[in-house]
């Protein structure tokens, strides 16, 4: 069994590796690096903070709270007993051990350093296939805002694969 300390400084650990975690390339309503911050904050007892670094209360209710909101009320936004019951045994208890957050140390380190990107190298034969060699390259630049096709270019690229 993990002492609450233990798992405490497992958490900080994670939350330092988190914010080492790249930025997201595509802006997103919701970043997985910001909401896995978050809640190991909570779990490591660090206060939140906002994007120019002061602490922040949180105003979203916490897991007990919304438990203890389904057992006092009979019916809330009319839903019926059988329904509640039903949400309240699948809400989960999160229940963290030493293990399960060195774990997730473990594998946010090795996408982080690309370990198994470096391990499976795959060579130009992949990277740019004879029968269109700038694809990917398209397509990065795309996503990345660099170059945007036109309509013309477009059914171009569709009928000659070029």
């Amino acid at each position: 069994m993990s002492s609450p300390q233990t798992v405490r400084d497992s958490a900080k650990k994670l939350v330092n590796l988190l914010e080492k975690y790249p930025k997201d390339r595509i802006p997103h309503l919701v970043s997985f690096k910001d909401v896995q911050i978050s809640r190991f904050r909570r779990v490591a007892g660090l206060p939140n903070l906002d994007d120019a670094g002061n602490s922040v209360k949180e105003k979203k209710p916490s897991l007990d709270e919304i438990k203890s909101i389904i057992n006092r009320t009979s019916g809330p936004l009319g839903l019926n007993k059988e329904m509640l019951a039903k949400i309240q045994n699948k809400v989960l208890n999160e229940k963290f051990t030493e293990e399960s957050i060195n774990e997730q140390v473990r594998a946010l380190s090795t996408i982080t350093t690309n370990k198994f990107r470096n391990y499976y190298n795959v060579g130009d034969k992949l990277h740019k296939p004879a029968g269109n060699p700038s694809y990917y390259q398209r397509l990065i630049d795309t996503i990345e805002g660099k170059k945007t096709e036109t309509m013309f270019t477009a059914m171009r690229t569709v009928l000659f694969g070029k």
